[in-house]
């Protein structure tokens, strides 16, 4: 009877080694608190415009003449857009050979310049038919001041075009090349 006694204590003093800790127990709560990085992303549809061999003091203009390029945003917010344009440089040796490019779209002697517009938009730029200088300096793109919207959103599209004015004088028989870079920022 003693062993009994003694099992059945044993017994009731293991059972309460477990539940006591399980009875005492207490929960906690963790909060995690994040916000999204806003996402930025731009496409072209188009990336090269091969003009082949130019002549000077010539206007060329892509072709279609505003709808020859689509933009697309893409991301999670709505963003701004800006451009830049650079010196057009010899292919075969970039350090010996430029044409600068213009502050305003004029050109002249190893000078040239370089506009874009936007499809829909006829009152932008000095001579207000749509077509603004792209400069060494970033300017806007999309949206711009008097512009009918203050933002592009995810998806949206806009289709422009380029023209280029050639200097009205240059080194002839060197391929020029020059890059337009198009940006976004979070609006």
């Amino acid at each position: 009877m003693k062993a009994v006694i003694t099992s059945i204590l044993a017994a009731i003093i293991l059972a309460l080694t477990f539940s006591l800790p399980a009875l005492a127990q207490d929960s906690g709560t963790i909060t995690i608190t994040m916000k999204g990085v806003n996402e930025i992303s731009i496409s072209l549809d188009k990336t090269q415009w091969p003009l082949g061999n130019v002549a000077s003091d010539t206007e060329y203009t892509t072709s279609p003449p505003i709808e020859w390029c689509t933009l697309t945003a893409g991301g999670n917010c709505n963003m701004k857009t800006f451009i830049v344009g650079e010196d057009a440089k010899w292919v075969d040796n970039p350090g010996a050979y430029k044409w600068t490019l213009s502050c305003d779209g004029t050109n002249g002697d190893h000078i040239y310049g370089l506009w874009f517009r936007i499809s829909g938009d006829t009152t932008r730029g000095p001579h207000g038919d749509g077509y603004v200088p792209i400069t060494k300096t970033e300017s806007e793109f999309w949206p711009y001041s008097g512009g009918s919207s203050s933002s592009l959103a995810p998806g949206n599209t806009r289709q422009f075009g380029l023209k280029l004015l050639t200097p009205t004088y240059f080194v002839g028989g060197r391929q020029m090349q020059t890059k337009i870079t198009i940006s976004a920022v979070n609006a």
